[in-house]
Order: structure tokens, then sequence, then C-alpha cells
């Protein structure tokens, strides 16, 4: 994932943002998960053929967003806490990190 280059495993069922809290990240989001803003939006930089499809929440609430992101392939823009992923992909999205107690556990205090 860049920046950064954080490897999530992502298992079957689970959402991308769900994967990165279960292994102690911190991943930018306002609803928590719900599919109800767009905090969580990322965009798919390599294995777009291994993510779902979008879901209608996605499709509502980035409709406006990728209009208005030219520049972006609007099937690129994906809500972590809606996108399903099957296999290897690289996502851009700034703000993620390691959550604080995780850093500590990570570095062996």
């Amino acid at each position: 994932m860049e920046p950064g280059g954080h490897l999530i495993e992502v298992r079957p069922g689970e959402s991308l943002i769900q994967a990165a809290w279960r292994e102690g990240y911190e991943w930018p989001t306002l609803c928590f998960g719900m599919g109800t803003c767009t905090a969580c939006q990322c965009e798919v930089l390599d294995g777009l053929d291994n993510v779902s499809d979008k879901t209608e929440a996605e499709n509502a609430m980035l409709g406006d967003l990728t209009r208005r992101r030219r520049r972006i392939d609007p099937r690129r823009v994906r809500l972590a806490c809606q996108v399903r992923i099957s296999g290897d992909v690289e996502v851009r999205k700034p703000g993620v990190r390691i959550a604080e107690n995780q850093t500590a556990e990570r570095s062996g205090q």
C-alpha cells in the first residue's frame, strides 16, 4: 500500500478496512466502516481485476466525487469499508498508519 509500503493481508469476506484494523492499522474514516462517508476512499493502483464490484453504498457515495476528480479513473476509486479483495492489489491511501499501541508492541516495548 502506498504511501508507506504497508502490506495488509485481507481474508475472504473481509473488507480492506476490516483487514487493516485487524492488523493494527489506523485507517481514516468518519463513519467507521458503514459506507456513509468517503473518508476511507482509496485508489487502486494495481490489481483492479482482484477487487469486488462496487456496492450500492459506493456508487451512491462516490458518484459525485469521481465526476469531480477527472484525472483518476473512477473504477479505481473505492471505499475501503466496502471493497473486498481476492488477490494481490496495490492501493494508495495517505493517512494510514500503525496504531500507537501496535507501534509499541512491534518495537518490543
